[in-house]
């Protein structure tokens, strides 16, 4: 699993996580499908945990099978995280 964090991503994490992980699961619904990020305080079971650059990182099963190569940044104008993919038709961030 190849997944990157831009500098200014893994800054911010390392930052805002305080002991929890960052965890990307795949979602679906009326508005399509897509990646949802957001704080965990420990990966649920089925999760890959993967460390990025000294950060935990927890995928779902569908999100581990589709992301790899995908980089995550941080966006300082919206104040939050986007997921860079060609498979990733959306990313939400829900802190």
């Amino acid at each position: 699993m190849n997944i990157q964090l831009s500098p200014a991503a893994a800054e911010h994490l390392k930052h805002d996580l305080d002991g929890r992980i960052l965890r990307i699961a795949f979602t679906t619904g009326c508005g399509g499908s897509g990646y949802r990020l957001g704080y965990a305080p420990e990966p649920v079971d089925s999760d890959e945990v993967i460390a990025i650059d000294g950060i935990r990182v927890a995928l779902d099963s569908m999100a581990a099978s589709r992301l790899d190569g995908a980089r995550i940044e941080y966006d300082a104008e919206e104040d939050g995280y986007l997921l860079e993919h060609p498979d990733a038709v959306s990313a939400v961030w829900c802190g």
